[in-house]
C-alpha cells in the first residue's frame, strides 16, 4: 500500500497553516484526522446498522411518541433539579 497522500493544493496549504499554529507536525496532524474519521465512519456503520434491526424487529417510535418521551424527561430533570435547590 502506498503511504502518501495526494493533497489538492488549498488542503496543503490550509495543513501547513494549522501545522505551525499548532506546533505539530502535518503528518501527525493528518494521521490523527483519518484515523479519527475512520472511526467516526465505523461507529455510523454499526449505529445504522443497529438502527436497521430495531426497524425489522418493529422497534420504532413516531415523531409524537420522541416528543412525549423528550418531555417526561424534561419534566423529570427538572423536578429532580427543583428537588436540589430546596435542599442543598
Amino acid at each position: 500500500m502506498n503511504n502518501v497522500v495526494k493533497l489538492p493544493k488549498a488542503l496543503a496549504a490550509h495543513l501547513e497553516r494549522v501545522s505551525i499554529d499548532q506546533g505539530i507536525a502535518p503528518s501527525t496532524i493528518a494521521r490523527k484526522a483519518i484515523a479519527e474519521h475512520l472511526s467516526y465512519l465505523e461507529w455510523k456503520e454499526r449505529a445504522i446498522a443497529l438502527g436497521d434491526a430495531d426497524l425489522a424487529a418493529g422497534r420504532l417510535m413516531t415523531t409524537e411518541q420522541v416528543f412525549a418521551a423528550v418531555a417526561k424527561q424534561r419534566a423529570k430533570r427538572s423536578r429532580i433539579l427543583h428537588q436540589r435547590q430546596q435542599f442543598p
